[in-house]
């Protein structure tokens, strides 16, 4: 009888660690890096929204590291993984694993390559998308170039215009700039493009190409359109030493448009150095992550109860917001 007794407390407890480990609702979380400075406050912005069991990662923009987090996640039995994945193209390899377990993923903020996302039923995306970020960069310049004749140095109503991109075999290179040129074209604005180099991505590279760029272009440019924010810090480098973009009202300002609106790039905007950027807003993206996580895993429609809308089944968009001197401080307080 004793043995019976030692034996029932024994299959109660199993059956116990079991139930718990499946009704944890546990979401792991998988971030490329916590010492990204927009990473740092959507991190913070997660952690105040998701109430169920976190477990966050910092993946120290190593997608092998990355891999096996999501194996250690998977190996406690989470009930949902969110993934800002390091590297965009690696999506699929991180779907084969997590679809073996049958575990719903959600990838944020870095927008895996559509065909993949449609390789498995239990996948879903949030954050903007590089089409959209193009789209917004382009109507920054549209607009500005439309309410600034005096930007028109040479009076030939055309914008001559340096870009400075990123990886080129990269798809969000690609659509960036596709889209912004689109834009403005679409705008019957005409653009004759004195340069696009490739900056990889990078501030230091960006700012090494700058000076290649002044030393061929000088006054012929116009624009300096940059794929991202940290390239657009980088050009501004480059002028700084050269006593440019001290003030906006400067007859040799030359505007610079970036991609991303990290802070530091907003506190340029606010010194009149950069002139425009488009943010992704990360207390959305937050939201909008916490609120279809804990639909997913209590069974319910990822979008119940909720006012966003899917784009293709599977894509929340969080809009890009265009950010000048007129909206900066409202920006600036995202991050406060």
């Amino acid at each position: 009888m004793k043995k019976f007794f030692i034996l029932l407390l024994v299959l109660l407890s199993s059956s116990l660690i079991l139930y718990t480990q499946k009704k944890s609702n546990s979401i792991g979380v998988a971030l490329y890096r916590y010492d990204d400075n927009y990473m740092k406050y959507l991190k913070q912005y997660i952690e105040k929204n998701i109430t169920s069991s976190l477990l966050m990662v910092d993946s120290y923009n190593s997608q092998s590291t990355q891999n096996a987090q999501i194996e250690m996640l998977l190996k406690k039995n989470v009930n949902l993984l969110a993934v800002n994945l390091v590297d965009k193209s690696q999506a699929q390899k991180v779907i084969d694993k997590v679809s073996i377990k049958n575990t719903p993923i959600i990838f944020f903020n870095r927008e895996p390559n559509p065909e993949v996302m449609n390789t498995y039923d239990k996948v879903w995306y949030i954050g903007g998308t590089s089409k959209e970020a193009g789209m917004a960069q382009g109507r920054v310049i549209a607009e500005s170039w439309k309410n600034r004749l005096n930007w028109d140095k040479n009076q030939d109503g055309k914008i001559q215009a340096v870009i400075i991109k990123g990886d080129l075999n990269d798809s969000d290179t690609i659509n960036r700039t596709e889209y912004m040129k689109k834009y403005i074209s679409s705008n019957n604005i005409k653009m004759d493009i004195l340069a696009e180099v490739s900056a990889m991505g990078k501030k230091d590279n960006a700012a090494k190409v700058m000076e290649n760029l002044i030393a061929k272009y000088g006054e012929k440019i116009e624009y300096i359109i940059c794929n991202n924010d940290y390239m657009a810090l980088g050009a501004l480098e480059t002028l700084r030493k050269l006593g440019l973009n001290k003030n906006s009202r400067m007859l040799n300002y030359i505007p610079i448009i970036g991609i991303d609106g990290i802070p530091e790039c907003l506190e340029e905007i606010k010194n009149y150095g950069i002139f425009a950027t488009v943010l992704q807003n990360p207390a959305i993206q937050a939201e909008v992550l916490s609120s279809i996580s804990s639909n997913i895993i209590n069974g319910k429609s990822p979008l119940d109860g909720t006012h966003f809308n899917f784009y293709n089944n599977k894509y929340v968009v969080i809009p890009y917001i265009p950010v000048t001197l007129s909206n900066i401080d409202r920006a600036i307080k995202i991050y406060e």
